[in-house]
């Protein structure tokens, strides 16, 4: 499990040290305080900055449209998406320290820039060699020299991997990638890692989900959960759509013989469905969901907490949730008064446009809670 966290130039954080992080942990903070890009610098350093998980979030904020910026410069790098998970939204010069992200400011870290690399020959074989610094002093940029590339690279420890270069288009990369990468799964030394957004998982990937752990005991715990919402009932199953490779959850209900289309019964139950199917496929890994109170009733989001907090201790999963809701809150409060060692929380707030962090204890939350005292 991640201990702690630092974060350093990354999409709107200057710096930011998370002291304690704990089984479950739950981060709250105004529009645009930098919850969800919180979540997403996690899932960059657990995913040691996967293309899969790069790819994936540049998708999911719709980074990669064709801005008006590419009309005016030829440098394939600097138009390139994933500047925008750097501060400012460009991409750094090679002298810069890029973005880093790390358990804690002097640990091991992943570190994001961009290096230059000379191609080099000899008698019997042709290497890549990074360019020191030293060497990056005397180096003019708009010189064009064909043995010299800059590539964004991910720096951990002594491993270097080549991300994206300055001569390839990033469509052109992005569609190697679709199909090279898009069946594979999230996975690292931290586990399998899976991710619930603010829209819930797609149709495809919950049938993925689901069929890794159909027939196993675990599904018992995924159909309890969705008892919370409709007691009635007592299976679940996935069938064919009208489009090809299309798969629906249908639903099994008590004393009644037609399956029900699982979104027929609302936003609740499928909102349960997807973070508990999520929790038990991450086994041994991390889960991350964006703004947890989607869909769900505020009655119901304490045994939603309640079922989290028990599955992520059995399963060894650990749970980074974000909200704005205070009932979700409360019942993230009660949940962990119950399991004192189990959770973390804390506000992100922006001052002088530099994100902080508050760190909460159960002591100071409960009675911040008990006396009204605004925390989102």
């Amino acid at each position: 499990m991640l201990p702690s966290f630092y974060i350093e130039n990354f999409r709107l954080f200057d710096t930011l040290s998370i002291n304690r992080l704990s089984r479950v942990n739950l981060i709250v903070g105004r529009n645009n305080a930098g919850k969800s890009a919180f979540l997403e610098a996690v899932l960059l350093y657990t995913a040691n900055a996967s293309l899969e998980v790069i790819y994936n979030l540049i998708e999911s904020r719709q980074e990669n449209y064709d801005s008006e910026f590419q009309n005016n410069t030829n440098n394939l790098l600097s138009l390139n998406p994933v500047r925008h998970f750097f501060k400012d939204h460009k991409i750094p010069n090679l002298t810069d320290s890029g973005f880093t992200l790390a358990t804690r400011k002097n640990d091991a870290y992943l570190n994001i820039r961009t290096a230059a690399f000379i191609i080099e020959e000899s008698v019997d074989k042709r290497i890549r060699r990074k360019i020191d610094l030293k060497e990056l002093e005397n180096f003019n940029p708009d010189y064009f020299d064909p043995d010299i590339e800059i590539f964004v690279v991910s720096e951990q420890e002594d491993n270097t991997q080549l991300l994206f270069s300055q001569n390839r288009d990033f469509r052109d990369a992005y569609r190697e990638y679709r199909y090279i990468f898009s069946n594979q799964r999230s996975q690292s030394k931290y586990g399998v890692i899976q991710f619930v957004s603010t829209q819930g998982l797609t149709d495809i990937k919950a049938a993925q989900l689901w069929d890794a752990i159909n027939l196993n005991d675990i599904e018992k715990d995924v159909i309890n959960s969705l008892k919370l919402v409709e007691k009635n009932i007592v299976g679940l199953a996935f069938v064919e759509g009208d489009r090809p490779r299309d798969r629906i959850p249908v639903v099994k209900l008590e004393n009644q013989e037609e399956r029900i289309p699982l979104k027929s019964l609302g936003d609740g139950v499928t909102r349960v469905f997807h973070i508990i199917l999520s929790l038990v496929n991450a086994k041994g890994g991390v889960l991350l969901i964006d703004e947890f109170e989607n869909g769900l009733h505020w009655a119901l989001q304490q045994s939603v907490w309640e079922i989290v907090f028990q599955l992520a201790e059995t399963l060894d999963v650990q749970v980074f949730c974000t909200t704005h809701s205070r009932d979700c809150i409360d019942g993230f409060g009660k949940t962990w008064k119950k399991y004192p060692q189990y959770g973390s929380f804390f506000r992100l707030f922006a001052r002088n446009k530099t994100v902080f962090a508050q760190e909460y204890d159960i002591e100071t939350l409960s009675d911040s809670l008990d006396t009204d005292v605004e925390v989102r």
